[in-house]
C-alpha cells in the first residue's frame, strides 16, 4: 500500500500515551495513528447521516455534551 507523508501535532500527553502504547503493544506510532484513523472513518460510515441515531453517535465522548454517564438524560433528551 502506498503511504503519503503527513505532519500533525500532537499534545504532550497524546505524545506520551502514544509512545507507552507504542512500546507495549510492539508497534510504530505511525500504526498505531493509521489503525485509529481507519476506526474513526469506519464509525462516521457505520450510520448514514440521515438515521435518527446518528447525532447520538460519539455524544458520550464530548466533553462539550457533559458526562454521558451521570448526565445521560440532559445529554440524550436535552433535559
Amino acid at each position: 500500500m502506498k503511504k503519503v507523508r503527513k505532519q500533525i501535532y500532537l499534545t504532550v500527553a497524546q505524545q506520551e500515551r502514544l509512545g507507552a502504547l507504542a512500546r507495549k503493544g510492539g508497534l510504530a506510532e505511525a500504526e498505531i495513528i493509521r489503525n485509529a484513523l481507519d476506526a474513526y472513518l469506519l464509525a462516521l460510515d457505520a450510520l448514514p447521516a440521515e438515521h435518527p441515531l446518528a447525532e447520538l453517535a460519539g455524544m458520550g465522548a464530548s466533553k462539550e455534551a457533559g458526562s454521558g454517564a451521570s448526565e445521560h438524560d440532559r445529554v440524550i433528551y436535552g433535559c
